[in-house]
């Protein structure tokens, strides 16, 4: 077995998370991570047997990834960038021909969640309400607004609390702009392993205590059974979600929920909920070995496991005084 991590960029600390479920499965696995940057900081920390450079995804032909993935003998990859899932999840099919296993989400449904105006649209009436999105401010009634990219992640381009006048100046910036009421409140993930049938296995709420270009830089695991019924359904009721996914969740000053976005892959702080119970790398690999009666139905999840990410380190603890440390 030799799993394949690509995109690896800086994501040592989910590398080697991803390393620790591969090895409760299969001892003897090789996990390798892949970039298409050589001097990336994942390329200087893997020995270089373990670290691949690949031309940039739109460079291959289906036929050309199939080629180079059998040329190292991949048996799965795990990828971890939103700009890249839709490439996978179009050649899924292809190399699972090949016996090739991808942890992806269909293609419509990547689609979907890279559409925020789309996804919107679409989700507003599910079990948690998705945060109202519009091509044009004028049609949210609220004094203030975000502003952000129609298409993509793009945190880095984003506009928050604005006023209308501000909120049309900053579009002028953007490509595909759309907007968003602007709802004070407290901010949380959710995350989740779904398989191939559409089933969530478990719920893993973190608060989202410190964010930084959109990715969590501490963060602390909790319960609320209320709210992880509400979000279990949500997922389950998203068709073609599958693998590693997580939603981002608004809770008003009212105590409602807002459903931001869905990202169906592993995220920046997913270190975390690997470290509280969600075995997502242990699950995959079972279902793709059709050994899916191993995979727990409720799993039981840590609560108050905490990660701080700083200076580039990342650090995980169940209490404060017992950190474990990741580069």
């Amino acid at each position: 077995m030799r799993i394949l991590v690509s995109s690896l960029s800086s994501k040592i600390a989910l590398y080697q998370k991803i390393v620790e479920g591969v090895k409760r499965i299969s001892p003897d696995a090789v996990v390798l991570g892949a970039d298409c940057d050589a001097d990336c900081e994942g390329a200087k920390t893997l020995e270089s047997k373990n670290f691949l450079v690949m031309k940039r995804l739109e460079e291959y032909s289906s036929q050309e990834i199939c080629d180079f993935l059998s040329a190292h003998q991949i048996s799965h990859l795990i990828p971890t960038r939103d700009g890249e899932l839709s490439f996978w999840a179009q050649n899924r099919k292809n190399l699972k021909q090949k016996n090739i296993e991808v942890m992806v989400s269909k293609p419509q449904v990547i689609d979907l969640c890279e559409d925020k105006l789309e996804f919107y649209n679409r989700t507003k009436i599910l079990e948690i309400n998705s945060i109202q999105t519009e091509s044009s401010p004028e049609n949210i009634q609220k004094k203030t607004f975000v502003v952000k990219e129609r298409y993509g992640s793009g945190s880095n381009t984003i506009g928050i609390n604005l006023k209308q006048n501000e909120a049309l100046e900053h579009a002028q910036k953007l490509k595909t702009p759309i907007f968003q009421p602007y709802i004070p409140g407290k901010e949380f993930s959710a995350e989740t392993w779904i398989d191939r049938n559409g089933t969530s296995h478990g719920i893993l709420l973190r608060w989202r205590t410190r964010v930084i270009d959109g990715e969590s830089h501490e963060s602390i695991t909790f319960k609320n059974k209320d709210w992880e019924k509400n979000i279990k359904l949500l997922f389950e009721s998203i068709p073609g979600l599958q693998g590693h996914c997580l939603a981002q969740v608004i809770v008003s000053s009212g105590g409602s929920l807002q459903l931001v976005e869905i990202n169906p892959r592993l995220g920046g702080a997913t270190p975390l909920a690997l470290s509280a119970g969600l075995r997502s790398i242990d699950w995959f690999l079972l279902e793709s070995m059709n050994q899916s009666h191993l995979i727990p139905e409720t799993p039981n999840f840590q609560e108050g496991v905490q990660l701080i990410k700083k200076n580039k380190i990342v650090s995980i603890s169940a209490s404060p005084t017992t950190p474990n440390n990741f580069h």
